[in-house]
């Protein structure tokens, strides 16, 4: 043997020179294939079952797959609601802010008893179809519901073997992946599985955990049949035969030790496989863009490979490994999970009761992240029958857009992580098989192009019967918009604003504005581009009606009908806020503190504008002298002879230094905006001092935040609206929804088993902390002792969190 081995080196060099090109063009398609970036979305929703005259409550957010980030490629997303056949119900558009965004969808009258699905997704997703929209089943019960269980059918078993990447494989190890599944498609958790062949002897014994999932490893015979012999739930003893075994052919294996840093991959040949010689192929590990490959030479005196990848170095999540012929086919395929810290996020909640009633309880939010956390909260009675937690954002981010196949209770692998979690997250991907990326696509020879674009906002068109001659166009303030002058050529008719965000409801109105400033009536009219496109009917046959009120989701036994649902008072119109009067100044806050302009991490730390404010100081000049800054507001607007223009305004700090001016999240590198600019307009302010939200790029100065008013200005002096008079209105009925704060329906009782098993205590989608700050909020105390909190939420670098949390109300002073 040992006068071919030089031959071997000199065959295996050859192979690596002619391997490294095909890896090349590999690399070259999936890179080119990944240049776009991916995004996938989740929504975290207030709860599964939603009673009549309830919102169902949302919280976005966007995740961005290459960068591992908040996504802000996309500014606006579409959400729509399907009824039980898959046709479209309604769709509302919504600004997102950095990744995040709210909404609601009110179960009105035109809302039937049954079961509806709910979907979002950007223009951005529709270049991609590997499904990284967010789909999620939820139920609409009345007072005249009724459970009804499926016939039970205890004999019907649905048992599936999943050769590890893909085929059975003669005369080598083998690993086989099995799925258990009984009548309903729930998993089936089976003991002593016995795998025998043609004379009854046994090759290997099994079971199936809570999930239905088991492995099982045989080294076959290409001429024997092999049989799983199992007793099931009804006592008889059923046969499964095992799957075709192929005479030749080559493994991929993969050992994941949840104790240790490395993933081993063998990858082996039998020897039917090489009765022409050596064979070749190349493993690649791949993700997003990434991408590692290596060339793998097979012999008879090398018939297995063994290789190693460090976890450390590699992205967290999904990670795919391909095994290809010399051809560049795929012909192998595993997945694997990289943990790299998820689920180590952590919060802690402090409850007591609420300083200003003895109704109300305060629940404080402190976050263990080391980065600054968006979440959103949701309060449930711990009796509640609404919330199975079978699904968080963990799976909708790091599972779902990699796996083709159904999973049972995703959420599961991500609660309380341990290594026995991590083993059966190694199990799942073992039984899933090929990935939802499709080679055939990527290694495409025509050049994968984007045809859908993020957007940005609406188009407003305006269009004239009449000339204005030396008139310009004033759009008036609305709720997301400053006021806006549009300066036409004489003869044109036809105007366009881009990046409009009007509110569904709200009225446009567009003025002529005379040199004198004089305001008159327009002759025109106005229209809005549509940003609507989700489908109007979808695919639903492969989601199997089955009764979500079963003992296995932990909701309602399916042979009980004894619950009740909570009854409305006889006027079901009126609104109770958490039973709360909302003043006009704690209105005015909300609504500064979920202006989408404001940045997440900065919402519980501006100042807001009040009457009061605006009296006091008059411009927001003067509200920063008061602040100790030093304000010049000058007249010039050239410097010296030169044309260089400077600006008007200047401001500087106690320390002499200039300052950085951020208007509306935007940094001005001019300041003029701000001259004699009045406090009416504004709605909000911060100052930075260490400018720690900038970092580096503050360049020691100050950082000053100012926010303006995107609806009415502050009327300190009551006069008479004229817009009506003296405009051209445009009333918006295909915008963006308008976000509503957080209600519950007048109920009969809030304290009755009715409301304990089917109610929301309390919603609160806009929370942001850091290390450095708590959030605090108040929800009303309907007198149960222990609560069920659900948080989830995201990083601004990109980590996940979520995580239930069971609070006793006795124990608050």
């Amino acid at each position: 043997m040992r006068e071919y081995k030089p031959l071997f080196y000199i065959v295996s060099l050859l192979f690596l020179i002619n391997t490294l090109n095909a890896q090349n063009q590999i690399e070259d398609s999936y890179q080119e294939y990944f240049q776009a970036p991916r995004e996938v979305v989740y929504l975290h929703v207030s709860k599964d079952i939603f009673l009549p005259e309830e919102e169902i409550w949302f919280k976005g957010y966007l995740y961005d797959q290459k960068n591992a980030k908040p996504s802000k490629i996309s500014k606006t997303i579409n959400v729509g609601v399907y009824d039980s056949t898959g046709v479209l119900k309604k769709e509302q558009l919504y600004y997102l802010n950095d990744g995040f965004f709210k909404g609601s969808v009110k179960v009105d009258s035109t809302f039937a008893d049954g079961r509806y699905f709910l979907k979002a997704k950007t223009n951005w997703m529709r270049n991609f179809n590997d499904g990284n929209s967010f789909f999620k089943e939820f139920l609409v019960v009345k007072s005249d519901f009724q459970v009804k269980g499926k016939s039970q059918d205890v004999n019907k078993i649905d048992f599936q073997f999943l050769p590890e990447g893909g085929n059975l494989v003669a005369g080598i190890k083998n690993i086989v992946g099995v799925k258990a599944l009984d009548h309903m498609n729930r998993p089936l958790q089976l003991k002593n599985i016995k795998v025998v062949d043609e004379q009854g002897k046994q090759v290997a014994l099994m079971e199936t955990n809570g999930r239905g999932l088991g492995k099982f490893e045989i080294t076959p015979d290409s001429d024997v049949i092999y049989t799983a012999k199992v007793k099931i739930p009804s006592g008889d003893e059923v046969s499964m035969r095992v799957p075709m075994i192929y005479p030749k052919g080559i493994n991929l294996n993969v050992i994941d030790n949840p104790y240790k840093n490395q993933v081993l991959v063998e990858v082996q040949a039998n020897d039917l496989a090489m009765e022409d010689g050596a064979v070749k192929t190349k493993l690649v590990l791949h993700k997003e863009g990434e991408i590692i490959s290596k060339p793998i030479l097979l012999s008879r005196n090398f018939k297995i490979h063994t290789t190693y990848f460090d976890k450390t170095k590699l992205m967290k999540g999904v990670n795919i490994l391909t095994l290809f012929d010399e051809k560049d086919n795929p012909i192998e395929e595993r997945q694997f999970f990289v943990w790299k810290g998820i689920g180590k996020n952590s919060v802690e909640i402090d409850m007591d009761y609420a300083l200003q009633s003895n109704e109300d309880l305060e629940i404080t939010i402190n976050s263990k992240a080391l980065e600054p956390m968006g979440l959103s909260v949701s309060v449930l009675p711990v009796s509640t029958k609404v919330h199975n937690g079978k699904s968080n954002i963990y799976e909708q981010l790091y599972l779902r857009p990699y796996v083709k196949g159904a999973i049972h209770d995703a959420g599961y692998y991500f609660r309380d992580v341990n290594n026995q979690k991590k083993y059966e997250m190694d199990l799942l991907l073992l039984t899933q098989g090929l990935s939802k990326y499709d080679w055939n696509e990527i290694a495409n020879e025509e050049e994968f192009k984007t045809t859908h674009n993020p957007i940005y906002g609406l188009n407003l068109y305006g269009f004239l019967n009449e000339d204005l001659k030396r008139d310009n166009i004033l759009i008036h303030k609305s709720i997301e918009h400053e006021p806006t002058e549009i300066k036409l050529s004489p003869g044109q008719r036809k105007f366009l604003v881009t990046n409009f965000y009007p509110i569904n409801g709200e009225s446009i109105f567009f003025s002529r504005k005379k040199g004198s400033g004089k305001l008159s009536r327009l002759n025109m009219y106005a229209r809005l581009s549509t940003a609507y496109f989700l489908e109007n009917e979808i695919d639903i046959s492969s989601y199997e009606k089955i009764n979500m009120f079963e003992k296995g989701n932990n909701i309602i036994y399916g042979d009980d009908n004894d619950f009740e649902l909570p009854e409305l008072t006889p006027d079901g119109s009126l609104i109770a806020l958490d039973n709360v009067t909302v003043t006009e100044e704690s209105k005015m806050e909300k609504e500064a503190r979920n202006n989408l302009r404001v940045p997440r991490y900065l919402a519980n730390k501006i100042t807001i504008v009040d009457e009061e404010l605006a009296r006091t100081f008059g411009t927001i000049g003067e509200l920063l002298r008061s602040k100790g800054y030093e304000v010049l507001e000058e007249l010039q607007a050239y410097d010296g002879g030169s044309n260089e223009f400077i600006s008007r305004v200047k401001i500087k700090s106690r320390r002499g230094a200039w300052v950085n001016v951020f208007l509306d999240d935007v940094l001005q590198l001019n300041l003029d905006v701000l001259y004699k600019m009045p406090l009416t307009h504004v709605e909000s302010f911060y100052i930075d001092r260490l400018s720690k939200y900038m970092g580096a790029k503050a360049g020691h100065k100050e950082t000053i935040y100012i926010f303006l008013r995107r609806g009415a200005e502050l009327n300190l002096t009551p006069g008479q609206d004229f817009l009506s008079k003296k405009s051209f209105r445009f009333n918006v009925e295909r915008g963006f929804e308008k976000q509503k704060e957080f209600y519950n329906p007048d109920f009969t009782s809030f304290r009755d088993s009715a409301f304990g098993n089917f109610g929301l205590i309390h919603w609160e989608p806009m929370v942001w902390v850091d290390k450095d700050n708590n959030y605090k909020f108040t929800i009303p105390d309907y007198g149960y002792d222990k609560l069920k909190v659900v948080i989830e939420g995201m990083g601004e670098n990109g980590s996940i969190f979520s995580e239930i949390k069971i609070l006793d109300t006795t124990m608050s002073n």
